[in-house]
């Protein structure tokens, strides 16, 4: 599939993929009070990231599409008849604890929204065990990197979900719900798709993919009804959505539409069909040879096995060249029957001597 022009020049050319050496560190975690009116939710890490989330917001407003701004523009001035709530609070919050207008919060976040170059991928061990790994790629990596963070959503004191995102982000394209399922997005290039937001947005009965994660994790009860929920809700952009369960088989990639899904591609390893690596093209074409990390990610996990799976084997895994590359922000693991062993790396460059 071809990535837009647009795209390309956006992204500084991010479907090349880079080998590199790495300095991987753990982020912070975070609690995010879900009990608390919307607006404060985040007011503790935004004032600990101020700085740094102003300093992202210049990097990205200097290099996104002109089209982009009136957009976010547009959105700000009709901002409650467009966004649902908590996500309108959450950002207005946002907006007044980093003194930034609500114009720049919303860009930054649409900027989020569209942007993920990613590798996912679901599979189930020997054991049955249902697993998932992920690399996030994104232009402004090294801005991105310092702003990582996971996230404890939490709900009358105990965890509601967990996620990995970017401080300043109210969406999530990378969670866990504990001992129900994981989830994460890729993103679906289908062409000019500043031109799509607008007009979803404008019909104002569709929903931000990543706010869809962040209400699935919250409402889904299981594998099964989380992929229900994304099947059924009309979404601003298309996407790639890998969601891992915690039964034998429970592990799919869901090749979404606005509209609904394309296909369901199911795990089905009594057929051999352990695991299922999802880049950023449609798992029944061929990525283009600027950017296959499918091919190396399948390589890397029939070398690894499926009696070998284990934390650190799947980061191994994320670590082959071209599935790690210069624009890798973070890797993650999950395993939603067992949510303590969820870990996450963020992935700066290793300092040269």
């Amino acid at each position: 599939m071809a990535i837009s022009r647009l795209t390309l020049v956006f992204f500084t050319v991010v479907s090349i993929c880079y080998a590199f050496t790495d300095n991987p560190t753990v982020p912070p975690v975070f609690q995010v009070d879900l009990d608390l009116q919307p607006s404060a939710r985040w007011a503790h890490i935004i004032q600990k990231y101020h700085q740094i989330v102003k300093d992202s917001h210049a990097v990205i407003r200097s290099k996104v599409p002109e089209k982009l701004i009136p957009i976010a523009e547009f959105i700000a001035a009709d901002f409650d008849n467009l966004l649902e709530q908590p996500y309108a609070d959450e950002l207005r919050g946002i907006a007044i604890t980093a003194n930034m207008s609500l114009g720049d919060i919303v860009l930054t976040n649409l900027v989020y929204d569209i942007s993920a170059f990613c590798t996912s991928i679901t599979m189930q061990d020997a054991h049955g065990q249902i697993w998932h790994a992920r690399n996030l790629d994104y232009g402004f990596t090294d801005i991105l990197r310092n702003l990582t963070i996971r996230i404890d959503f939490m709900k009358n004191k105990k965890v509601s979900y967990s996620v990995v995102t970017y401080a300043g982000y109210v969406g999530v394209l990378t969670g866990q719900r504990p001992h129900a399922f994981a989830i994460t997005l890729d993103e679906r290039d289908q062409g000019a798709w500043y031109d799509n937001l607008l007009v979803a947005l404008l019909e104002r009965k569709v929903k931000p993919v990543s706010f869809l994660i962040r209400d699935t994790l919250a409402q889904a009860k299981d594998f099964t009804a989380a992929l229900e929920m994304i099947n059924s809700t009309v979404t601003a952009a298309e996407g790639y959505f890998i969601v891992s369960g915690t039964n034998k088989g429970e592990g799919a990639v869901i090749t979404k539409n606005r509209v609904g899904a394309n296909d369901i591609w199911r795990l089905d390893p009594s057929n051999g069909r352990w695991f299922e690596v999802e880049t950023n093209y449609d798992h029944w074409t061929s990525p283009p040879a600027s950017d296959n990390r499918r091919a190396p990610a399948i390589k890397s996990m029939n070398s690894m096995g499926q009696s070998n799976i284990t934390v650190d084997s799947l980061f191994n895994v994320l670590s082959t060249p071209l599935v790690l590359n210069k624009k890798t922000t973070y890797s993650v693991v999950m395993s939603p029957a067992q949510p303590e062993l969820m870990k996450v790396l963020v992935r700066h460059p290793a300092t040269k001597n």
